[in-house]
Formats: structure tokens, C-alpha cells, sequence
């Protein structure tokens, strides 16, 4: 897929697309009991390294429904570049057939509008003003689903955790090049991820402040790592970049 080349010249650039197009740069893993520590267990050549983060989440569907919106909004953001140049916004059917049926029980059990009609109708937009009417709508329905589930910091960072794990498992090709549709995923869902983080690093909390501090620092250097986005075929990229941003996720310590 080739059509986001006009619209991803360099990564300074999209950000200042998406705010033209009102581009929101908000974003917003395993089971266990409704209130439990996250233990994490990691092996890097050969050797066990077991580090327990200090951080406590409300519960681990919480975790996976923030990582959900975060996939979302990042679907959200390609889209509306597309849509912005004009180019058949792909992403936005994604989020439309893929990710919401994913979360659509869990979201909407928490209270979140259903968003498949209002995904439609951006999907179907076409005149600036009705684009930007219905992505309004859809960031509204999103903030009130975030607000409901009623998150925690150690969430969201927790949730962060879980988006690294998914571009690295399931966006990432594992045995060859990945699509300029699945990088370009990967791109936005790793910007997402990493707009949480300014705000937690002013957490009330010291130990989320130093937690996110560091995170904010794992994905800058998986970010200026990344290739351009702006790509016409498919591109090389190591899964392991993802996987190793994950591990120093789990491995950063929360001792002050």
C-alpha cells in the first residue's frame, strides 16, 4: 500500500498534519485477580532476569481496554492524514472491522458509545467539515469510554506495556518484510503510545513519575530507530526493536 506517501514526508511533519485536520494526539495483559501486582519475567541471552515493578493495576481488562483505545486513536490519526490528502483512508476501516470488534464488548460494558455507526459515518465523510463532525464525535464517544473505565496511572502505563507487545507479536511481520500498511501501524500506534507518557511524568506519584520517565525514554529510542513512514514498499524491520522495547518496559524498577 502506497497511499499515505504524501502525507508522510518526515515524522516532524505529521504532527503538524494532524493538528490541520484536528488531529487529537491523546492516547489514551494476562489475567489475575481484580487488584494485583504486575510481576514481569524476561530472558535475554540466556540469561533469567526477574524484576517485580512496583506497579499495581485495577485490573488486567482495564490494561487491555485502554490499549485498545490507544489503537484506536492511532487508527484514527492514519486515517484522517489519508483523508486529508484526499487517498481512501484504510485505517479507519481497520478500526471500523478490526480493532473496535475486538474491544467492543468490554468497551461498551464500561459504558462507551457504540462506535461502529459513528466510525462509519467518518469512514463515509468526504468535505473537511464533515470529516472533522465526525471525528469529533468519535473522540468524544472515546473520552467518555476512557473516563468510564476510570483508570489509574499504574493503567496506563500498564496499558503501554501492552500496546509494545502487540506491535511486536501480532503488527511486526516476524519472518520478513512488513507491509507499509502494518509499519505504518506500528509507526502511529508507538506515537500514541509515547504521547501518554508527558503526561504521567508528572504524576503526583514518585514512583509512576520515575516509571514513566524511563518508559518515555525506551520509546524515544525505538522511535528515532524507525524508518520513515513514508514508504512505497515493504519495509525491513527488526521485530526485536518491539520485543526489546517491551523487556526494558518490565525491567524498569520502581525502587526510587
Amino acid at each position: 500500500m502506497t497511499q499515505f506517501k504524501a502525507s508522510f514526508s518526515s515524522v516532524s511533519r505529521i504532527g503538524s498534519r494532524a493538528s490541520r485536520v484536528v488531529m487529537v494526539a491523546a492516547v489514551a495483559l494476562g489475567a489475575g485477580s481484580s487488584v494485583s501486582a504486575q510481576a514481569f519475567r524476561s530472558e535475554i541471552l540466556g540469561l533469567h532476569l526477574q524484576t517485580e515493578i512496583k506497579i499495581e493495576a485495577s485490573s488486567p481488562e482495564i490494561v487491555r481496554l485502554l490499549a485498545g483505545i490507544i489503537e484506536i486513536r492511532s487508527d484514527l490519526q492514519l486515517g484522517l492524514l489519508a483523508k486529508h490528502d484526499g487517498l481512501p483512508a484504510a485505517h479507519i476501516n481497520d478500526a471500523l472491522t478490526i480493532v473496535w470488534p475486538e474491544f467492543r464488548e468490554g468497551l461498551m460494558a464500561a459504558g462507551m458509545a457504540d462506535l461502529e455507526p459513528l466510525l462509519e459515518t467518518l469512514d463515509a465523510a468526504s468535505d473537511p467539515a464533515a470529516i472533522a463532525a465526525a471525528y469529533t464525535e468519535i473522540e468524544r464517544a472515546l473520552m467518555k469510554g476512557h473516563e468510564a473505565l476510570n483508570p489509574s496511572s499504574a493503567d496506563m502505563l500498564l496499558s503501554l506495556n501492552a500496546v509494545a507487545q502487540t506491535i511486536a507479536t501480532e503488527t511486526i511481520n516476524q519472518s520478513g518484510p512488513t507491509s507499509v500498511h502494518d509499519f505504518q501501524d506500528a509507526w502511529a500506534m508507538i506515537l500514541s503510545a509515547r504521547g501518554e507518557l508527558d503526561l504521567l511524568m508528572r504524576d503526583s506519584d514518585p514512583a509512576i513519575a520515575k516509571y514513566a520517565k524511563e518508559a518515555a525514554m525506551a520509546f524515544d529510542d525505538v522511535i528515532i530507530s524507525l524508518p520513515d513512514p513514508n514508504q512505497n514498499a515493504p519495509v525491513e524491520i527488526d521485530p526485536a526493536l518491539f520485543k526489546d522495547l517491551a523487556i526494558r518496559l518490565e525491567k524498569i524498577d520502581q525502587e526510587a
